[in-house]
């Protein structure tokens, strides 16, 4: 009874309360509440290291923007969009317990557990979650035989906003985007049905002021949502390229300002290099004017002394064994994500080489998503290693038909010109695409051993074990005649390299991409 009066008059947009019946009121008059949101987040805990880039980034500068936007005044709401692992040595040494830790201080009160998140297993992801002092979502994720490591939907209350939260990743990138031991106990629901399930729940049980979505999936993904009405507020994204400004239903280009908005759609840019905020003033129920923009994370800003000192008892952990020097480079060794996702690079080509060599196989096929940064020429240190080859899946030999392997490089290139991890890097294979052709029709030619393809013979291949078993949406792989694990990480090979001698790579043509411009 108690809570169908109040309901009522949240509807009615009566500026009073009964409090005597509930002890609290929502919140009617004009408001203004602000949302500060991370995205991509991929282990930058500590400063970017780019010459001549001021967007440096790391947690502890961005905590000193929240502090800033906390002593405006108004309710702040800190939260993630996902995918706080891999991408840096750091964050691969410490597995994401100083990012967790930070965000801690930083009065984080939510995110979304992306598909990175799970890549050192569900056991570790249940570490983190037990670390952190706000909740892990999952809304739409489904354990088929153990309780999951985050949590269906939470309610937080800031300043008087009771905020409903949920967290969603996409078909976009479950399964294939997941670590293969995740994959195995887990299921993904269709996302409309469980957000309205769970939105309607938590409105039964808390009176929510607004209901905030966290998503970890492609951005038409959530503008899918935004117009299908599932009960949201805020949609804040994740997972892919973030934008400026904010999108409603029917503007078909992010505004930096709107008013009586309906639900908006935001999505910061990655790596912490900004902070998102986003401004929403609302009276009697009903927002009335959004703002949004991205802040840089710049190295004008000061660091907060709180976080970093969290950082650096990693930090000085982290040195006594990450600024080991393994090895030289002669050359610059390009493993920068625009490159390796599109085109043939001389980092791909070089551990291409190495798998095929080391395994023997006429064929070594490496996804660009495998690669995280670039290696300068000079010396190589363990630290630079990690940063480049953070994943720890295992070396596999297959044994294909060439229809298959045909199969393969066609998957490679079937979201090309898009920076997508499933473009192969590859060694024993020159191979040429017609970009301009419809998916699924793009090699034109492919030379092993300097001789035609034939769709009938077998050839031996060397990956990891993550697209061996369908990750990036190599399912065709599951087609192989005979397979071999190895039980060692690709990053182990090039240890092994740096070790007996400097490295000297180039571009050779295995790859053309005609027309030959890349995007």
């Amino acid at each position: 009874m108690v809570i169908h009066l109040m309901r009522k008059i949240k509807d009615w947009g009566i500026s009073w309360c009964v409090a005597l019946l509930v002890g609290q009121c929502p919140v009617l008059a004009a408001e203004t509440l602000i949302i500060l949101h991370s995205s991509e987040h991929h282990g930058v805990a500590l400063p970017l290291e780019r010459p001549g880039d001021s967007l440096v980034g790391g947690l502890s500068r961005r905590a000193t923007l929240i502090d800033e936007v906390r002593r405006e005044g108004h309710p702040v709401l800190v939260v993630d969009s996902g995918d706080i692992l891999i991408g840096t040595a750091f964050s691969s040494w410490f597995k994401g317990e100083p990012d967790i830790l930070a965000m801690n201080r930083m009065g984080y009160a939510g995110m979304v557990a992306g598909n990175h998140d799970f890549d050192f297993g569900v056991d570790h992801l249940t570490t983190l979650t037990q670390l952190a002092t706000f909740p892990l979502l999952c809304t739409n994720l489904v354990s088929k035989d153990r309780p999951l490591p985050c949590q269906p939907s939470a309610m937080v209350s800031i300043g008087g906003w009771r905020i409903g939260l949920l967290g969603i990743v996409g078909r976009s990138n479950f399964p294939d985007t997941f670590s293969r031991e995740a994959v195995k106990s887990l299921t993904l629901e269709d996302s409309v049905p469980v957000i309205q399930r769970e939105a309607n729940a938590l409105r039964e049980e808390h009176l929510i002021d607004l209901m905030v979505l966290l998503t970890h999936q492609d951005t038409e993904e959530d503008l899918d949502l935004l117009v299908r009405s599932v009960g949201i507020d805020v949609i804040i994204g994740g997972h892919t390229e973030g934008f400026d400004g904010l999108y409603a239903v029917g503007t078909p280009q992010p505004v930096s300002s709107l008013k009586f908005p309906g639900p908006v759609f935001v999505k910061t840019h990655r790596q912490g290099r900004f902070l998102g905020r986003l401004d929403l003033t609302s009276e009697f129920r009903t927002v009335t004017h959004a703002h949004a923009e991205n802040i840089p994370v710049t190295e004008s800003i000061p660091v907060h002394a709180g976080v970093q000192s969290v950082l650096d008892t990693f930090r000085e952990r982290f040195s006594e064994q990450a600024s080991e020097v393994v090895g030289q480079t002669r050359v610059r060794l390009n493993g920068e994500r625009p490159s390796v996702r599109t085109q043939e690079t001389n980092l791909g080509n070089l551990l291409a080489d190495l798998l095929r060599i080391k395994l023997r196989t006429d064929v070594a096929l490496v996804n660009g998503g495998q690669i995280r940064r670039s290696i300068d020429a000079g010396p190589v240190t363990l630290g630079d290693v990690v940063s480049v080859l953070p994943f720890d899946s295992s070396l596999v030999t297959l044994r294909l038909t060439g229809q298959v392997l045909l199969q393969v490089l066609e998957h490679s290139v079937s979201q090309w010109p898009n920076h997508s991890g499933r473009f192969l890097q590859v060694s024993g294979i020159r191979v040429t695409y017609d970009m301009s052709a419809p998916v699924g029709s793009r090699v034109r030619n492919v030379l092993i051993k300097e001789r035609p393809l034939d769709p009938e013979e077998v050839y031996s291949v060397a990956a990891d074990a993550f697209i061996a078993d369908g990750g990036d949406g190599f399912v065709m792989l599951g087609q192989a005649r005979e397979r071999t694990d190895h039980q060692t990480p690709i990053r182990d090979v090039l240890f092994r390299a740096l070790e007996k001698e400097p490295i000297q790579a180039d571009l050779d043509g295995r790859i053309t991409i005609l027309p030959s411009a890349t995007s």
